[in-house]
Formats: structure tokens, sequence, C-alpha cells
């Protein structure tokens, strides 16, 4: 019996995904699991997407992006030990899959999205649920998700900047910045469990810079790793509203 071998055609390099890569592990686990085109199928906190190969191109773009980025699918070519096309029984060869991986993002219940197939733009002719988008005017194609939560400086389409910080429990911790001119007496966060506070603030669209306080002491937000030097020579770290 033949050896199947999976070639990924112009993979070059894991593909980033919502600001942050895919464990390699997972990826080539996911990777293996497709066999064929079909509607999106969820996993764990990741989507798989196909579409058929008879496509020269696919792209894909999130609402939750706002469709800045169109992700290319990556090209399944099944071919035996020699390098040649694996056949069925009537010697016609195996249909090639396109496909995308996507991290489901953090306190999401539904995915919308685009794609574009060949130059035109469609909804997922795999997947049957749609739902027509009225701020965009569009049809979209939807997705349920599992909702999961993760610790961390967040923006939340209804509260705001969800600022978040792990330190020692029982202490007094502050946020300041550029949205308050520093003053580090301004806003103290709540310590919602043991060692973890947050606060949420309904800042409008622009960079901002900030950072905690502990005393004194001023600290960067450790869980954002985006960070700047303010004039003074402190470490700050930033969070961009759209």
């Amino acid at each position: 019996m033949k050896r199947i071998a999976l070639i990924l055609a112009g993979l070059v390099a894991l593909v980033p995904l919502f600001g942050a890569d895919i464990e390699p592990v997972a990826y080539s686990n996911l990777v293996a699991g497709i066999s064929r085109a079909r509607s999106p199928v969820v996993s764990g906190k990741y989507i798989i997407f196909t579409a058929r190969g008879t496509a020269r191109y696919t792209g894909i773009s999130f609402d939750h992006e706002q469709y800045r980025t169109v992700w290319p699918f990556k090209r399944i070519v099944r071919k035996d030990e020699k390098g040649e096309p694996v056949r069925d029984e009537t010697g016609k060869p195996l249909e090639n899959v396109l496909f995308y991986i996507a991290e489901v993002p953090p306190e999401t219940t539904e995915i919308r999205y685009r794609m574009v197939i060949d130059g035109l733009w469609t909804t997922d002719p795999l997947n049957p649920s749609s739902a027509y988008d009225y701020a965009n005017g569009m049809m979209v194609s939807t997705l349920a998700v599992d909702r999961y939560e993760v610790f961390t400086t967040s923006i939340r389409k209804n509260t705001g900047v969800r600022f978040a910080c792990i330190s020692e429990p029982g202490k007094t911790v502050r946020l300041a910045g550029s949205f308050n001119n520093w003053d580090p007496f301004m806003y103290e966060m709540i310590e919602t469990k043991d060692g973890y506070y947050e606060l949420a603030l309904p800042l409008p669209a622009g960079t901002w810079y900030y950072a905690y306080f502990t005393g004194t002491e001023q600290i960067p937000d450790s869980l954002n790793p985006d960070r700047v030097y303010t004039k003074d020579g402190r470490v700050a770290s930033v969070i961009e509203v759209r």
C-alpha cells in the first residue's frame, strides 16, 4: 500500500493568526486532520476553514478585524512516495484542498467572516449559516464558537479597555497614563480575586500609553508586550483603540 505524503504547497512558515502564532505541533495536528473541503470545523480554540482546490486563490477576512486583512489559504496536494499525485479508484487525482486555520479570539461567541475566491467576494459556499451585516451592508458567513476568557488587557466592545494586572494580593494598584495626564491617584484598580486586578475605562479611539503604580513604583503591564520609553526614561505600555 502506497504511503501518502501531504505536501503543503507554498507553505514556508506558519501564518500569524489574530496577532499570535499557533503552536507548531498543534498546527501540524490540525492540518493532518484535513481530508476534504467541508464546512468550518471548530477544534478547541481553533477553526479550520477549507475550500475546494479548484480555485486558484482563496482568502478570508474577519469582522473582529474590521475586514482590514485578507488571510490567504494554503493548499494541500496529496502525493505518493514517488512524488506522483494520488489518484482514486477511477484514476482521477484526489481533490486538492485549500485551508486556513484561525484562532478564536477571547470572549467571542460568534465569528463573522467573508471569503474572496479568485477575486470575487462571497460568503463561505461550504457554510450554510449567514447573516446580513447592516454596518457594512453585506452578507457575511457566521459560525458559533465557545466563549473563553484570558486575563489580559483587552479592548471590549461595550466597556472600552479592560486593564488587567497580576500583582501581590492585598496591594493597592493604581492606573495612570496619557489619558489622564499620568495622574497616579485618579484610578485605583479592583482586586477581583487574590492578586488579580482590573479596571475598565471607556477610552476613545487613539494610541494610549499607560503603566501601573504600586506606591511610588511605576511598572509596565506584564500582560501586554507592546511598550515604549517615556520622556523621563521610564517604560510604559501601549494600547491602540480603533
